[in-house]
């Protein structure tokens, strides 16, 4: 753009050149689109610290390319056009592409790939640039961020600024209890690939938040506040993309845009907007991070972002839409992105009023899905009733180490006890065991529980995929340090006809049989474990990838609708209801140390005669 050089015209990165000149944290991390001014940013930080206080500085881009033929260029420029710099340059033979001489300080340009370079000359300021497009270890002597950091021991003020676009994470969103901002959550580091996306979220985790022109609340713009009109084509979004105010729901306009930047601020968890203002409150931890949007830059328009997207979408490329993500908006690309994907908040919306504990009429067959960890057995207890309608019983965890005896136990009690006048009919245990998962349970505990009780439990293993879904194997089990051997009936499943099974339940609208619903009780770690994998078709086969590695109810549900199916749960007539008990003493629950609060049983109200001996009917198999 014409004229003098303008920070503010990106006020979004202006903090961060603040942080990296006050060498008040060690590391200094921002995060942000592509043409969003971060090249800029970082020529002002250098500029600054060779007009003001000169020290030698290293400069770190992803290839020699990228450093001699983008970088270098801007730098002169810089360097010719500054007048308190362009006299303080050395010029002639010392001035090479790779290493300048101003103001009696070595500016070093060294490409990720060359570990020579990274570790020749000290410096007081570090530079990455796009440390997402470097190699993980030069030539066997380490990832780019520690050599250049190595580099610093000898300045007790040294500060490494690191710079990128995001690659692919797997991330998602929480709403900050102080400002009540939209934050990104941190993500667990094995669900992260891209390494400025990791350094980020370790850091104070600054995100730039703008005002509504219209209704003048705060919010952290994304990817998901882009509007567009439905079915447009890229053209048709490019002219008529506005974004959505959160709050008030109204279209802002692009023009707007500029006034926003302006009264915008880089706000962390845990401040208000007057404390990121003021720069107090901040959390206490020696890497100073921010994140800004692409939606943020003043050099491209909603409009074309909104095209970008469009047409990578249109190809169909994964590749294309990564790199929409990533460059365009600033944020990290996993396959889950864009997924027909319930949220954790539509479970808890299909809550209906009864309690836990409780068997609404309409059920007719009670079942229980169980996962196997280590240290504990989580459990669901699920309803049924016409064309496979369901209803969330009760959930929890029984603790207790699963090689001994005791959890095993109490598995026993809370399956046999009758819930409301129902019996469970049919328990699905997982016994898929791996030598490489920590966490798992043993396998043949499984097979022994089983085995005590072969008209109730079923072990049970996945496939990826099976046709039939549901398939029953007589399998020999050895039992462990025995010669003896006994038969188990385990089950084999098709985990993606079963998990996609539940999630069409799930979207199936409330009151149409065949819907999913939770009773009143339902917690907040229950919802987000039953959306914790996303369905997604990789090479031509369905692959299911975890948004969250808690996920241990999500397969309880998987497989009590495993058990659900073999009883033909989705052949159950519209109409019938379940038979009133014959006594009026409430059923009591089993005494057994469960994370979820059971409360006592009640009996469901009686039905006419004629429902009550379908019921009857449908139990004894008729």
């Amino acid at each position: 753009m014409p004229g003098p050089r303008n920070p503010y015209l990106t006020a979004y990165q202006v903090p961060f050149e603040r942080r990296i000149h006050a060498r008040t944290h060690r590391r200094v991390v921002a995060v942000t689109a592509a043409q969003s001014g971060k090249t800029e940013a970082l020529l002002d930080v250098i500029g600054a610290r060779l007009d003001q206080r000169p020290a030698p500085i290293i400069y770190v881009g992803p290839s020699r390319e990228f450093v001699t033929d983008q970088f270098e260029p801007r730098l002169m420029e810089l360097l010719d056009q500054a007048p308190t710099l362009a006299d303080k340059v050395v010029r002639g033979r010392r001035m090479k592409k790779t290493l300048k001489w101003v103001a009696g300080v070595r500016v070093r340009l060294a490409s990720a790939g060359s570990s020579t370079a990274l570790k020749s000359d000290p410096a007081a300021l570090g530079i990455v640039d796009e440390i997402d497009e470097m190699m993980a270890n030069v030539k066997g002597q380490g990832d780019p961020l520690g050599l250049v950091e190595a580099r610093g021991e000898t300045y007790a003020d040294f500060v490494t600024a690191v710079v990128s676009t995001p690659s692919i994470g797997l991330v998602e969103t929480e709403v900050d209890e102080v400002s009540g901002l939209e934050f990104w959550a941190r993500a667990d580091v094995d669900q992260v690939q891209s390494p400025i996306w990791r350094l980020w979220q370790s850091g104070t985790r600054h995100h730039f938040a703008w005002p509504c022109p219209d209704c003048g609340d705060y919010f952290v713009p994304r990817f998901k506040h882009l509007w567009w009109p439905k079915n447009s084509t890229p053209a048709q979004a490019r002219r008529e993309a506005r974004l959505v105010c959160p709050h008030c729901g109204v279209l802002i306009e692009d023009s707007s845009k500029a006034g926003m930047i302006a009264e915008g601020v880089q706000v962390a968890p845990g401040q208000t907007i007057e404390e990121a203002r003021a720069g107090v409150n901040e959390p206490d931890v020696s890497t100073w991070s921010c994140w800004t949007s692409g939606l943020c830059s003043p050099f491209k328009s909603w409009g074309e972002r909104a095209e970008n997207y469009l047409a990578a979408l249109a190809t169909g490329e994964p590749d294309k839409l990564q790199t929409v993500m990533n460059a365009n908006f600033g944020e990290c690309y996993s396959l889950v992105a864009g997924s027909d994907q319930p949220e954790w908040a539509e479970i808890r919306e299909r809550a209906l009023p009864y309690a836990a504990g409780e068997v609404p009429a309409e059920a007719l067959r009670l079942v229980m899905g169980v996962d196997v960890q280590r240290m504990s057995l989580y459990f669901v207890i699920r309803a049924y009733g016409a064309r496979g309608t369901s209803w969330l019983v009760q959930h929890g965890q029984l603790f207790g180490p699963t090689d001994a005896d005791d959890v095993w136990a109490a598995l026993a009690d809370l399956m046999l006890t009758p819930v409301a006048g129902m019996q469970i009919e049919r328990v699905g245990i997982d016994s898929g065991y791996r030598p490489d998962k920590p966490d798992a349970g043993s396998e043949h505990k499984v097979y022994e529980f089983a085995r005590r009780f072969p008209w109730l439990v079923v072990p049970t293993k996945g496939r990826d995929v099976q046709s039939p879904p549901f398939r029953l194997s007589k399998i020999e089990v050895k039992r462990d340090g025995k010669r003896a051997a006994y038969s188990v009936e385990l089950a084999i499943l098709s985990t993606d006809f079963f998990k996609s099974l539940v999630q069409s339940k799930i979207r199936t609208p409330m009151g149409v049989p065949g819907a999913f619903y939770v009773h009143s009780e339902v917690d907040e770690d229950y919802c987000r474990q039953v959306t914790s994998e996303v369905r997604t078709i990789a090479e031509g086969r369905p692959k299911w990838l975890p948004r969250s590695r808690q996920n241990h109810l999500w397969d309880a549900e998987t497989i009590a609708e495993a058990m659900a199916y073999s009883l033909n749960v989705q052949r159950i007539p519209v109409g019938l209801m379940h038979e009133a008990q014959d006594s009026d003493e409430p059923a009591q629950a089993a005494a057994v140390p469960v994370r979820a609060t059971v409360p006592t049983a009640t009996a469901a109200p009686a039905a006419d005669r004629k429902a009550r001996m379908a019921a009857r009917a449908m139990r004894m198999g008729r």
